[in-house]
């Protein structure tokens, strides 16, 4: 899903959509990375610093694109 397409979706579900990760953030969704946009690395810049909040004590929930969509029409 087109990263717009689902900032959309998360809207129209009730959660607010901000472009980048910081300690309110409370849920991380991450889609399936194409490995060529990741300059060599395993996950993107904001699920890595979701992360390391995470390590510092902030309650971020990250959950994979599919997860998501189940979530919200589940």
């Amino acid at each position: 899903m087109p990263r717009r397409e689902a900032a959309d979706f998360a809207a129209q579900a009730g959660y607010e959509v901000i472009p980048g990760v910081t300690k309110k953030t409370t849920l991380l969704v991450v889609g399936d990375q194409d490995v060529a946009k990741l300059n060599g690395k395993s996950k993107s810049a904001k699920h890595l610093k979701a992360e390391a909040l995470i390590q510092m004590g902030e309650k971020i929930r990250i959950l994979r694109e599919s997860d998501f969509i189940s979530l919200v029409k589940g």
